[in-house]
């Protein structure tokens, strides 16, 4: 029982992280492609 209770939240964490890691490269591609839309809308 207490084997399961210390693997719930540390595959939480671990999933949390893996998202993070996911992210980490989409943040700057995602500011980039709001510049390129605010750039046309100047336009």
């Amino acid at each position: 029982m207490a084997d399961q209770d210390f693997k719930e939240p540390y595959n939480i964490l671990y999933f949390l992280g893996f998202v993070v890691a996911l992210l980490i490269p989409i943040l700057p591609a995602t500011l980039t492609w709001i510049r390129v839309l605010n750039g046309y809308a100047g336009f």
